[in-house]
């Protein structure tokens, strides 16, 4: 995903993000959400919003789905063994 630029309502000021995360707002819309690079007052910080398609939505979902697939067949082949050499123990 190209980067987005946006802006921080606070300062007033814009910033470019790469692969923000989108979010589902209360009225069901989409928006990317991203921290400011700064801080506001008393070290407050600060977030912006930006309204997206769901496009971009379900690219992030997708995305994921993929990274935590990812991540899913290494921890299976550990609890693949671990079953196994639980039977071992049985078995003796």
């Amino acid at each position: 995903m190209p980067a987005v630029v946006m802006t921080c309502m606070t300062t007033k000021q814009k910033f470019d993000v790469e692969n923000p995360e989108v979010v589902v707002l209360k009225n069901g819309r989409y928006a990317f959400r991203a921290e400011c690079p700064w801080e506001g007052k008393n070290g407050k910080k600060l977030t912006a919003f930006k309204f997206c398609s769901a496009a971009d939505y379900q690219a992030q979902s997708a995305r994921l789905l993929q990274e935590s697939a990812g991540e899913g067949p290494e921890e299976g082949e550990e609890q693949s063994e671990r079953p196994e050499s639980a039977s071992d123990t049985e078995d003796a």
